[in-house]
């Protein structure tokens, strides 16, 4: 016999992937120049269906696959990611530090774009 709470997790899993395989898939199809324009002259707000599918699948992705903007004590913004446990510090990413939030929050788009590319 089979344990319930198993085939549960297992299925969990298998459907989370399948959802992110077609969810990849769409947002490669529609990926673009003018895209990734619109996020950095309008970061917040309202936006196109697929610069707001793009961002909720940035939003959603697993903890430790998430950035951050870091206020620094010098009043410049740096991109972090977050490690997903606790205890554990955030990691810059890079040594690139921005002058405002919307900066950084752009330059954390960017990333979840280079993982979605794989560039």
């Amino acid at each position: 016999m089979t344990d319930p709470d198993i085939i549960s997790e297992d299925a969990d899993i298998h459907v989370r992937a399948n959802f992110d395989r077609f969810t990849r898939a769409y947002l490669l199809s529609v990926l673009s120049d003018a895209l990734i324009e619109e996020h950095r002259l309008k970061p917040e707000g309202h936006h196109s269906e697929p610069l707001t599918r793009l961002l909720n699948w940035c939003q959603t992705r697993p903890l430790d696959e998430q950035y951050a903007v870091l206020a620094g004590t010098d009043g410049r913004f740096r991109v972090v990611r977050l490690s997903g446990k606790r205890r554990v510090p955030p990691a810059p990413v890079g040594t690139e530090s921005y002058a405002t939030v919307r900066e950084a929050r752009h330059a954390a788009f960017l990333n979840h774009i280079k993982d979605l590319t794989g560039k």
